[in-house]
């Protein structure tokens, strides 16, 4: 599956048009400022996810205008035609014209992301390490996200009805904090489930990448055990709510449950948050944007799109060459850089270079791709060239 083409209406500074990408590398170059970013949120957008960049749907919208729209099509395995309206307060996507939800937006346009936003990961607040499990916990198991939606509503509710004057209904509280368990346990044993093969990724993307830390992996900090079954996680979280009913309600929020887990970077028993320098944190997060590209994939049969935003600003060219030679030849990419001379100059795969000025993409070249290394093969068997990151 790749996005074919690319339509879009009234959405930020981008010209109305519709562009047709290569199937492989689409490296987009420009000064500051002229609408490179805003591509990749147009494609963010109509796959489903969130902005990187607003909470507010009527900042992508332009001036003057009611809504925004953007599409695309999509060829080769999935192929057709997803879009998304956008507006104040108002999201709809539809595949071949029929309304779908957002999650199965994602998973008919699944993209994996690598922004300015990101680089704060290993020492930002939980909520981004943790949505970074989530998306991958999701992706594998859908019914996940309806188990998401469940727990946080009844979060909602239980905290409502604390901090409601006098006595809260007895009955009704059970009856939410019944749900929190249950539906609590699923998201907790997913993310116990996924974050293994997740870290093992991590590590061996890190290693291509040259991380000088060695054995990095990823920890689950958590309320709940970190060892049990479903029944065994939901009964830590009925004695769990229960024991902080009091402190809730002085609170005026829910100070245990999964909603509070964190993932933290490790490597051995260091955590990295602190002790990585910018350079080796800006690699561990690329890292962990590779393998879930490449965890995604393994489960899917394809290559998710990866899009990388402002990929060569201060970052260390030996990691740039490092993720350049890693990239592999089959899987859609998109790229945005404001500096043409350096991107042109690293091994990337074959495609084509787009310069945006203004919020108009124009073609702007080739790129010609690197030249396939490839090992002698022992005798009496073919050769076989492999991707590096699916080694």
């Amino acid at each position: 599956m790749e996005i074919g083409t690319l339509t879009v209406e009234a959405f930020r500074n981008l010209t109305p048009s519709r562009h047709g990408f290569h199937p492989r590398m689409n490296l987009l170059v420009g000064a500051n400022g002229q609408g490179k970013t805003n591509v990749l949120e147009s494609l963010a957008l109509v796959s489903g996810r969130p902005s990187f960049r607003t909470a507010d749907l009527a900042d992508v919208v332009r001036s003057g205008e009611a809504a925004a729209s953007v599409s695309v099509r999509l060829t080769g395995d999935g192929a057709g035609a997803l879009g998304t309206l956008l507006s104040r307060g108002r999201r709809e996507h539809a595949w071949n014209g029929k309304k779908v939800s957002r999650l199965e937006a994602s998973r008919k346009l699944p993209i994996v992301f690598l922004t300015s936003a990101d680089l704060g990961r290993l020492g930002g607040p939980p909520s981004e390490r943790r949505r970074a499990l989530d998306r991958v916990a999701v992706a594998l198991e859908p019914g996940l996200a309806t188990e998401f939606r469940r727990y946080e509503k009844a979060r909602a509710e239980r905290v409502a009805l604390l901090a409601s004057p006098g006595r809260p209904d007895r009955d009704a509280l059970s009856s939410w904090e019944e749900i929190l368990s249950i539906s609590g346990a699923s998201i907790a044993s997913a993310r116990r489930r996924q974050i293994g093969p997740l870290a093992r990724r991590l590590a061996e993307t890190a290693v291509l990448l040259g991380s000088p830390w060695t054995d990095v992996s990823l920890r689950l900090v958590s309320d709940l055990p970190a060892e049990g079954g479903l029944e065994t996680l939901a009964e830590a979280l009925r004695g769990g709510l229960r024991q902080s009913e009091g402190a809730d309600r002085r609170a005026g929020r829910a100070l245990f449950g999964p909603h509070r887990d964190d993932v933290t970077v490790v490597s051995g028993r260091t955590s990295l948050a602190t002790r990585a320098s910018s350079g080796e944190t800006r690699t561990l997060v690329l890292a962990w944007a590779l393998a879930e590209r490449t965890i995604l994939a393994e489960a899917g049969g394809a290559l998710p799109v990866f899009a990388f935003d402002d990929f060569d600003s201060e970052w260390d060219p030996a990691v740039l060459t490092r993720f350049a030679e890693a990239l592999p030849e089959d899987g859609q990419v998109f790229l945005t850089s404001a500096r043409a001379s350096v991107a042109r100059a690293l091994p990337l795969p074959a495609g084509t270079v787009w310069e945006v000025a203004a919020g108009v993409l124009s073609p702007a070249g080739l790129l010609p791709g690197r030249s396939p290394v490839v090992s002698p093969a022992p005798a009496g068997r073919q050769e076989r060239s492999e991707d590096v990151l699916d080694s």
